[in-house]
């Protein structure tokens, strides 16, 4: 970590016995923060899989392509009671028919040979009461709001990470006017976390179990190939928060350290 983050652990936020409030907003970000990473401020980590979906303005929506991923995060505490949320991930576009890693695909939407364009990213984030904001770091101009939220019902609590990004299009139609969708990209991340109450009032309880669940709304991405036609792609992600950076299916892991040698060991968190 840098010197912009504090080494405290999440545990030095909370106190001993502390017993959380949902409805006050500082106690809503210590529990989000509970869920997402660990107390001892060893990285979260979650494997996730899912589905994309995309649709032109007036068409009906389709599943084009499934996904499959791993994510670490670290919450770092500042001294003003905010996370610094450091956040790692890298994953892959899933054929559909075949459940297999797509390097090659044809696009249904507009029938154009395409290479999907697995990821690897890297991104920090500042959570607090107020909201999600971006780190002061950032290199690229982005607006960016978000709000976090808890609840419990029955046992089980919910937090949720909302982001809304806007951000200039670094291609240009000039250079790649199948992959330019407009001069602004637009981004809303969704994403929630549930476990259960009793683990999260647990304070011998390093590790939280907890599953997620996400959802946005996204342009077309580049290497579909759709140009400045109008219309969106939605990703809907399922996953759990797990103990070690090999509880993934065996493909997957096999592929992130062919692709990313020494990343599962190394994320960079």
């Amino acid at each position: 970590l840098t010197a912009a983050f504090s080494p405290l652990p999440i545990s030095q936020a909370l106190g001993a016995g502390h017993v959380f409030d949902l409805d006050d907003p500082n106690d809503a970000i210590r529990a989000y923060a509970r869920m997402r990473g660990n107390l001892d401020s060893t990285p979260g980590m979650w494997w996730y899989r899912g589905s994309m979906f995309a649709k032109r303005t007036n068409d009906v929506a389709e599943r084009v392509l499934k996904i499959e991923g791993f994510s670490f995060n670290r919450l770092a505490l500042r001294e003003d009671g905010r996370f610094d949320q450091i956040m790692a991930e890298a994953g892959y576009f899933i054929d559909p028919e075949t459940d297999e890693i797509a390097d090659d695909w044809v696009n249904p939407l507009n029938g154009r040979a395409c290479n999907p364009g697995h990821y690897k990213s890297n991104q920090t984030i500042v959570v607090g009461p107020d909201g999600v904001s971006g780190s002061e770091a950032a290199a690229v101009p982005v607006q960016f709001t978000g709000t976090v939220e808890a609840q419990a019902y029955g046992g089980r609590v919910w937090t949720t990470e909302n982001m809304v990004t806007k951000l200039p299009n670094p291609r240009s139609e000039a250079d790649d006017p199948l992959g330019y969708s407009g001069p602004v990209i637009t981004l809303t991340s969704l994403a929630s976390f549930t476990g259960q109450l009793a683990d999260l009032q647990n304070e011998d309880l390093a590790f939280m179990p907890a599953t997620l669940h996400f959802q946005n709304l996204a342009p077309w991405m580049p290497w579909m190939k759709m140009g400045p036609e109008p219309g969106i792609t939605t990703w809907q992600l399922l996953g759990t928060k797990v103990r070690r950076a090999d509880d993934m299916p065996d493909r997957l892991c096999r592929r992130l350290d062919a692709d990313h040698p020494g990343w599962r060991e190394n994320p960079g968190v």
